[in-house]
């Protein structure tokens, strides 16, 4: 079983979002990853890149109001 880490991308750095990730659901700016136990956390922002044969998930997050 290949499971993927997802990272959150900014300003060229990776940032650890969760590992074992086994589901990637997207609606608008919305990203919903999923581990292989079932958690779940909720990104807002953009899918940059999957890479399936390294198991890398890039996210770009949205840029916040100051």
């Amino acid at each position: 079983m290949c499971l993927s880490d997802a990272y959150e991308v900014t300003g060229g750095e990776r940032r650890p979002l969760m590992s074992y990730v086994s589901g990637i659901s997207v609606e608008n700016n919305t990203i919903t990853l999923t581990d292989m136990l079932g958690a779940r956390k909720i990104i807002s922002g953009s899918l940059k890149s999957v890479d399936l044969t390294h198991n890398i998930i890039l996210i770009e997050p949205l840029e916040k109001a100051e």
